[in-house]
């Protein structure tokens, strides 16, 4: 985990690598531009870099650590055991109730909450998932990981790293890159680079409830076997005569693989296999 910290010992059972670079620090803060009636989750504080560097100038904060010794540090040397504007919650982003979390912070509607958040390698992926189908409710995700993963998120079609979750980020966002971090930047030196992200999220979204379970599974199954057609991917759901006929529809060509389907035509996409799938039913 890329935690905002200096001296604490690391757990190699959350991958923590600490971020030292104060520059950095200060860098990703002016990148977040924190005011007075932002309600921010901030995860994975470690020691509490980005939150002290938050704390007084937002609104509300609630940040998520799931090591119990560093929580109890940061709770004990900022003095959050009150609660109130500021308070750590202990746990597991990818297994805590997102929605009682939101319901704390204060996102309300007009008033989207806010993320930011130093990212697990090993998880990223799977929290930047568990976020988006909160859209309704946040306005952004400002993140740091791993380089390769910044890269699968923002990659274009027609490229390796474009795949389900570049679709499904860049459904749901606008991504822009904001920071590069080499290995220097942290105790201990991670074996690669790490990159900010910052993810503004569409309102009202493209799609979103059923509209976005559909779509992954879809994308599941067209990139589950990357040098295929895409009308070879899809027949398995639909049969073969079927599925050419809705990615005509799509204004595709059968022959097409998945990584040459621009984001918009696997939103259409969906739709129709979706509708194809359920008989016709939307």
């Amino acid at each position: 985990m890329l935690k905002s910290a200096s001296r604490s010992t690391t757990r190699r059972r959350w991958g923590q690598n600490f971020l030292v670079n104060a520059g950095a620090c200060d860098a990703i803060v002016d990148a977040f531009r924190p005011s007075a009636e932002d309600r921010v989750i901030e995860i994975g504080p470690g020691d509490g870099a980005l939150t002290r560097r938050l704390i007084d100038r937002v609104g509300r904060l609630r940040a998520v650590e799931v090591d119990p010794a560093l929580a109890e540090r940061l709770e004990r040397d900022l003095n959050l055991a009150g609660g109130g504007k500021a308070a750590i919650v202990r746990g597991d982003i990818l297994a805590i109730d997102l929605a009682a979390l939101l319901d704390e912070v204060g996102s309300v509607p007009g008033r989207p909450a806010r993320v930011i958040a130093n990212l697990p390698y090993n998880i990223a992926s799977a929290v930047i998932l568990r976020l988006l189908p909160e859209s309704h409710r946040l306005r952004d995700l400002l993140l740091m990981v791993q380089r390769e993963v910044a890269g699968r998120i923002a990659a274009a079609p027609r490229s390796k790293a474009y795949g389900s979750l570049s679709v499904l980020c860049q459904t749901a966002a606008h991504i822009d890159s904001v920071l590069r971090l080499g290995p220097g930047s942290f105790r201990p030196r991670p074996r690669v680079d790490s990159e900010v992200i910052h993810l503004r999220l569409k309102h009202p979204p493209p799609i979103d409830g059923p509209g976005r379970h559909a779509l992954s599974a879809l994308l599941r199954i067209a990139f589950a076997h990357r040098r295929k057609t895409i009308q070879n991917n899809l027949a398995a759901s639909v049969g073969h005569l079927d599925a050419g006929r809705l990615i005509r529809e799509a204004g595709l060509s059968p022959g097409m693989r998945p990584e040459e389907i621009a984001v918009e035509q696997f939103v259409i996409l969906s739709r129709l296999w979706t509708e194809r799938r359920d008989g016709g039913r939307p």
